[in-house]
């Protein structure tokens, strides 16, 4: 099984989007997929319950020592609950208890797929540690891109420290305005400077794209124009990631 996290120190980038969706598209490239919902605003969890994954666990209990877990299906969820704020408070040794929980399921699923919280703490650091992939949407605001830089010092301190294996793929631009110069301007210069480190495509802002998190379905499959450029513009990214991930 493999492990993405969807992450990004600051909130509001669209974390709950990408992810929901990056588990859409695997399942309909015809993967068994886990999501696991570690934000305890429950946005994901709400979207995937309407999408009818089954729930296997609430996400708190990942890191309590040595719990059962037990597939359903090939959609299922890990779904967040009250208790997740709980965790922050919590000993370091949950990291290692939530990975060799997450472990348990290796086999069961082709891919997990984890929303993270928007903060740096013990849940982020435990979805870093046991990911082979992370994503981060950013914003083009000055605010998202300084909150970026600090995401990438997070991931690669995570990589180097305890998880050697963990790549990054990139930065996906979200909620991109076309009419604002200044956003324009701002992708000019993320482009300039981390070329290497960017998604090779853009998601707009649109109305279609609530929509459809609120229908628990993919952006695809609503039925309005702006519903099916959100939908080329997500897969154009997740071309990309596919790619990166193994999925042909």
């Amino acid at each position: 099984m493999k492990v993405i996290s969807i992450a990004n120190q600051k909130g509001g980038v669209g974390k709950t989007m990408i992810s929901v969706n990056l588990a859409f598209a695997l399942k309909e490239a015809g993967k068994k997929v886990l999501f696991i919902d570690l934000d305890p605003q429950q946005n994901s969890t709400q979207t995937m319950h309407k999408a009818g994954c089954s729930v296997v666990e609430n996400s708190s209990r990942l890191f309590e020592k040595g719990i059962d877990l037990t597939p359903i299906g090939d959609f299922d969820l890990i779904a967040a609950d009250g208790a997740m704020a709980d965790i922050e408070r919590a000993e370091n040794k949950v990291m290692s208890y939530f990975n060799e929980n997450l472990r348990k399921l290796d086999g069961a699923y082709d891919f997990a797929v984890l929303d993270t919280p928007p903060t740096l703490g013990l849940r982020m650091t435990s979805a870093l540690i046991s990911s082979d992939f992370v994503i981060s949407p950013v914003e083009m605001e000055t605010y998202s891109i300084a909150g970026i830089q600090k995401m990438l010092q997070t991931i690669y301190g995570v990589k180097q420290r305890w998880n050697p294996g963990l790549e990054f793929i990139g930065m996906l631009p979200n909620r991109f305005n076309v009419r604002s110069i200044s956003q324009k301007e701002t992708l000019a210069n993320l482009m300039e400077k981390y070329a290497h480190l960017l998604i090779p495509a853009h998601v707009g802002i649109r109305v279609s794209i609530s929509d459809a998190l609120t229908e628990g379905v993919p952006v695809w499959e609503v039925k309005k124009t702006s519903a099916k450029e959100a939908g080329k513009e997500l897969k154009k990214a997740f071309s990309f990631i596919f790619k990166k991930i193994g999925v042909e």
